[in-house]
C-alpha cells in the first residue's frame, strides 16, 4: 500500500539460483527499475524502485526467467522522496563470515535501504542503528533474507550478524 506525497516504492529481493533472472517486476502494472544486483555463491540480492507508485493497495508482481529454489522480497513505500533522482549510490558485497556488511555514501537528509541473502543456518540479527524491516527464511528453507533501513550519514555501514559463518550477498542503496 502506497500513500502520501512524493512517493517511492522500494523492493528488496533475494533468491537462490545461479541461472535465474528477474524478467519482470511490476506494481499496479507499472514496471520497476533495477537499482542494482549482485549474484555470488548461487545467491542473489537486488534492489528495485518505482517513482510515484499508484496510491492505495495494489499488486506487486514478479516473474523469473529460469527456476529458483528460494525467494523472498520486501516492498516498502517512502514519502518525501526526490522525484527526479530518487535513488543513488548502489553498493554490494559478498563473502563468507558471521558479519555481512556494506558501506554506503549518503547524506543526513537521506535513507539507506539494504537487501541481504544468506545461507539458511544460524540466527540473523540486524546491525546497530538499523531498523529491521524483514528477517525470514524462504518457504523452501534454502535461504534467509533480510532488509533494513537506516538514516544516512556521510558513510553509513549497513550490517547484519549471523550466529554461524555462512555465504552471503548484500546490496544497499540510498534514497534521496
Amino acid at each position: 500500500t502506497c500513500s502520501g506525497s512524493d512517493r517511492l516504492l522500494v523492493v528488496c529481493l533475494a533468491f537462490y539460483h545461479p541461472a535465474s533472472v528477474v524478467s519482470a517486476l511490476t506494481y499496479a502494472g507499472a514496471a520497476l527499475t533495477r537499482l542494482g544486483n549482485l549474484s555470488d555463491f548461487q545467491y542473489n540480492s537486488e534492489i528495485w524502485y518505482l517513482v510515484n507508485p499508484a496510491s492505495g493497495a495494489n499488486t506487486l508482481s514478479l516473474e523469473f526467467s529460469g527456476g529458483h529454489f528460494g525467494m523472498g522480497l520486501m516492498g516498502r513505500s517512502f514519502t518525501g522522496v526526490d522525484q527526479t533522482v530518487p535513488m543513488v549510490g548502489y553498493v554490494s558485497g559478498s563473502g563468507t563470515s558471521t558479519t555481512p556488511s556494506v558501506v554506503a555514501s549518503s547524506g543526513t537528509d537521506e535513507m539507506v535501504v539494504d537487501s541481504l541473502c544468506i545461507t539458511h543456518s544460524g540466527t540473523l540479527s540486524v546491525g546497530a542503528d538499523q531498523t529491521s524491516r524483514l528477517n525470514a527464511i524462504s518457504s523452501s528453507g534454502t535461504i534467509k533474507y533480510a532488509a533494513s533501513t537506516e538514516p544516512g550519514v556521510s558513510s553509513t555501514t549497513m550490517s547484519w550478524s549471523n550466529s554461524t559463518s555462512q555465504g552471503w550477498v548484500y546490496s544497499a542503496g540510498v534514497i534521496k
